[in-house]
């Protein structure tokens, strides 16, 4: 197994809400970006074919997601930013989307009794790491929390996690791959899940794509031989899609 030094996010360069007003996450819509999230589309797809479906898209962005998604899909998308879901309402009219904080609305929705044939988590994790200790507290706590109170009994957790890496041996693919890969599956261990599909996809060209835009996001290092500063930083991007299930069922 190859141990990755243990490292802090990057600090932001910008608010979230100003990545909005820019175009900061313009590439998630862009088609070098699909590989992120075909792979559970299509997962999902086959697994509820010519039913309609419930998919909870937590912290859903600009709502990229839905450009794959078939029109049976029953989608409620849920973010803070106000920017997104304003942006998310024009683009996507015939979704539901909600601008609130996921500790409002997490609670919220138990407390409505919802549940959900898909729950995803898409870039959402690994950005909470306790400074203290670096422990991934709050994304343990988040997927018992979708597996125990937002799944239906026929439902799927769907983590998608995209990654940086370049060419450089301390950051190439193999070794971001793996740390991820094992970080989830002892998530998921903890959490008495088990793991019914895992996909690994290269988003090919992407870095092209970001090197056209205006605002470069702030993990994009244009060197990809570089020896980046923390493990967030790359030039190229690819992505781990995991769907689990409760180990009982």
């Amino acid at each position: 197994m190859i141990v990755l030094m243990v490292e802090h996010p990057p600090e932001r360069n910008t608010s979230e809400e100003e990545r909005f007003q820019d175009d900061y996450y313009s590439y998630f819509e862009s088609p070098e970006n699909a590989p992120r999230y075909k792979p559970a589309v299509s997962f999902l797809d086959d697994a509820f074919e010519q039913q309609s479906f419930s998919l909870l898209d937590l912290g859903c962005g600009n709502g990229a997601l839905c450009k794959y998604l078939p029109e049976r899909c029953d989608y409620f998308g849920v973010d803070h930013s106000e920017l997104a879901i304003e942006y998310c309402l024009k683009v996507y009219p015939n979704r539901n989307f909600v601008a609130k904080d996921l500790s409002v609305a997490l609670p919220q929705l138990v407390a409505e009794n919802k549940r959900f044939d898909a729950v995803v988590l898409c870039g959402l994790l690994f950005h909470t790491t306790d400074k203290e200790t670096l422990e991934k507290k709050d994304d343990q706590e988040l997927i018992q929390f979708c597996l125990d109170k937002l799944l239906t009994e026929k439902g799927y957790l769907v983590i998608i996690v995209p990654f940086a890496y370049g060419d450089h041996p301390s950051h190439n693919l193999y070794a971001r791959a793996e740390w991820l890969q094992n970080s989830v599956e002892e998530m998921l261990e903890t959490a008495k899940a088990k793991i019914v599909y895992g996909n690994i996809s290269l988003l090919i060209g992407l870095d092209k794509k970001i090197r056209q835009q205006k605002t470069t996001p702030d993990w994009f290092v244009p060197d990809s031989n570089a020896d980046y500063s923390n493990k967030y930083a790359g030039t190229y991007m690819a992505t781990w899609t995991f769907l689990a299930i409760p180990s009982e069922r």
